[in-house]
């Protein structure tokens, strides 16, 4: 640890008397400082003690000029009375001394954080926690600023890990008595939000006997509850957190939205009535009120009470949407259109971020585009949207993202309006079967009911001597009409073929199943289309047999192209971890695989963890901006990730190096919470 913390105040006397004895005791005077600032910024001292450090600290320099300790509480205690410039003054100097100390990038850290750069406090304390990996105050602080950070983000699962991981470490580096509940509790919090539901109610459940946190924990306890389906326990916890803490109105709404999953309507009704005196405008309260009306068929008063959230809380996304879904099950395809037309019309003047008056950012794009997304997601479920509707707003607005998402709308629209025709063709395929037709099949399997493919492909000699009448007319002579019906069995069996692809797509058991029979049964050309559909569905076998029936270059060559087509994202992109169970060799320091944790490889490039580790502290030192250099194991550049590094010249990108950290944490977060 990088301060005392147990037994403080008794420290702090015992060097009280000693300095009355020796006033001159440089070292006696340092210890007294760093005890008094400890005091100040971890045990709730306050001003008072940040300025007794503060005072301490000076004496010291006054004796000894170059002492770096000293300038770093100086600076510390100033930054702790928001005294920002004269901190930064002594942190300057302290970071010319000792640039590389762990407790000069902690102060350095927490000034940031002051003066609200956030970003750069992160980095101090990841630094700080790199240079002390033994010292809990490092890894705490850091951990709780990334649950900030998360919190202000919108909870990225990435950032919530980093946090967890780091709250962990400080709790495996015997944190001071004071500072452990805090930890677990926070650690729960954070399992909460990245749903690991189970490890929350455990470290919740030891916080219950905590007397300082038991109230908070018992809150909690019913949050995860709630999460986890068990109402009535969720009500239980919620009640016994109103009893300890006194009754709030959030604490009421989320007992309302228990009982109406348990579909007690009244006692529902009762509990938010409840918030609301309360507090009349309580938004959860009155959502979960409105929610309950709805589920007694009361759906004007619920629409009525929705809107008026709305109009209090624009930004409320439960309430839109029970809004949308309302119209949506009522088929209003005019209302939804005007509502689309109204947000798109607005996006364009509106901020991007702005801060509301309690002081949190708020931003109301990223709002507007969740409604958007509300609006087109009811559209398509109502399938009657015309696509000429959503193209005519591509005009109403000059943002890229919102245009490509109203195009890939009209487009999702277009699929469903020729998705039903395809269904209709395949559900009688004797009398829609064409090669043409097929290859609509195939553009949209991805839309269509597996059953109805299979269907299909049901097609019968009399569906074939009909089609022959149907579609050519009367036949003059018996060989003119063999001469049609076999103009249609090519048809029809061009249409199996693209079925049988189709259902590749697919890829379920059954579909396999199928392609399968279809493979071993059909004859050989039909046979090829379903090895093909195999391979779409992820067989490498199938490719493999494609590979033998091919007698020539380019059907050899076409084999290749197809299997490259048909290659997931993932598979494409090449890389993945690997463990000492497999031998690889760093590509970058010539270590083996059993030498650390894991290396991530594509072919036969391997990158191993404490390199990536490396790249991570000296992003950028090591980023690229040259465009052509491509990812080793990726195989992305600057136009497709965030961004490039080249260590030990080899290129690597930043994904690569998130995914390994990540693993690395989430193994050790693992571990830490399967043996709590």
């Amino acid at each position: 640890m990088m301060f005392p913390h147990d037994k403080l105040d008794w420290t702090l006397s015992r060097l009280e008397r000693h300095l009355d004895a020796s006033p001159d005791d440089v070292v006696a005077r340092t210890e007294y400082a760093s005890a008094s600032l400890s005091r100040a910024w971890f045990h709730d001292g306050g001003e008072q003690w940040a300025n007794t450090a503060l005072t301490q600290a000076r004496r010291v320099l006054h004796h000894d000029p170059g002492n770096a300790t000293a300038m770093v509480i100086a600076g510390l205690s100033l930054a702790l009375m928001d005294r920002l410039d004269p901190a930064e003054r002594y942190l300057d100097q302290a970071v010319r001394i000792e640039p590389e100390a762990a407790l000069v990038h902690l102060a350095l850290g927490e000034h940031h954080l002051r003066s609200g750069d956030r970003h750069q406090a992160v980095r101090e304390f990841e630094f700080s926690c790199r240079q002390a990996p033994d010292a809990w105050e490092a890894h705490a602080l850091l951990g709780l600023l990334l649950r900030q950070r998360a919190a202000a983000l919108g909870h990225p699962p990435r950032v919530l890990e980093r946090s967890q991981y780091h709250l962990i470490a400080a709790l495996q580096n015997n944190p001071s008595s004071t500072w452990k509940p805090r930890l677990i509790l926070e650690l729960s919090l954070a399992c909460l939000q990245t749903g690991r539901f189970a490890d929350a109610h455990k470290l919740l459940t030891k916080l219950v006997e905590n007397p300082k946190h038991s109230a908070k924990a018992r809150y909690h306890l019913g949050l995860v509850a709630m999460h986890m389906g068990k109402y009535k326990n969720a009500v239980l916890h919620l009640r016994q957190h109103a009893q300890e803490r006194g009754e709030h109105p959030h604490v009421y709404a989320r007992i309302a939205a228990c009982y109406l999953q348990l579909g007690e309507l009244r006692k529902a009704r009762e509990a938010c009535n409840h918030a609301l005196a309360l507090e009349p405008g309580h938004v959860e309260a009155r959502y979960t009120l409105a929610c309950t009306l709805l589920e007694e068929d009361r759906v004007d008063e619920a629409v009525r009470l929705f809107k008026e959230i709305l109009h209090d809380a624009p930004g409320h996304l439960p309430a839109f949407r029970e809004v949308i879904r309302i119209r949506r099950a009522a088929r209003d395809v005019d209302w939804l259109v005007r509502a689309l037309r109204a947000e798109v019309s607005a996006y364009d003047r509106l901020p991007h971020a702005i801060e509301d008056d309690r002081g949190e950012t708020v931003r109301p794009r990223e709002a507007t585009r969740a409604r958007i997304d509300l609006i087109i997601e009811g559209l398509s479920e109502v399938g009657e949207t015309p696509e000429q509707d959503l193209l005519d707003l591509l005009a109403l607005t000059t943002d890229e993202g919102l245009r490509a998402r109203l195009w890939e709308a009209a487009l999702d629209v277009l699929t469903g309006a020729r998705a039903r025709d395809a269904v209709r063709w395949l559900r009688e395929p004797g009398r829609w079967f064409s090669a043409e037709r097929g290859h609509e099949v195939v553009a949209l399997a991805r839309a269509l009911p597996e059953d109805a493919l299979k269907h299909g492909l049901q097609l019968s000699e009399e569906d074939l001597q009909r089609a022959a009448v149907d579609r050519h007319g009367p036949a003059g002579d018996v060989i003119t009409h063999r001469r049609h019906v076999e103009v249609e069995r090519q048809e029809a069996r061009s249409w199996q073929a693209l079925l049988l692809v189709a259902l590749g797509e697919h890829g379920s058991d059954s579909a396999r199943n199928l392609l399968v029979r279809w493979a071993t049964e059909a004859d050989p050309e039909l046979a090829i289309a379903a090895r093909a559909g195999l391979g779409l569905a992820g067989d490498p076998h199938a490719l493999s047999a494609l590979r033998t029936q091919a007698r020539d270059p380019g059907s050899r060559a076409t084999v290749d192209r197809l299997e490259t087509a048909l290659k997931p994202a993932a598979e494409r992109a090449g890389y993945r971890p690997v463990s000492d169970d497999e031998d690889h060799t760093c590509a970058t320091c010539g270590r083996r695989s059993g030498e650390v944790d894991h290396m991530m490889v594509r072919g036969t490039t391997a990158i191993c963890d404490r390199c990536l580790a490396t790249v991570a502290r000296r992003r950028h030192e090591l980023q690229t901006d040259d465009p052509r250099v491509v990812c080793a194991l990726t195989g992305r550049s600057l136009v497709d990730s965030r961004a490039v590094y080249v260590f030990n010249g080899v290129a690597i990108s930043e994904e690569v190096v998130e995914h390994s950290l990540g693993l690395a944490e989430r193994e050790e977060v693992d571990r830490f919470l399967a043996g709590w």
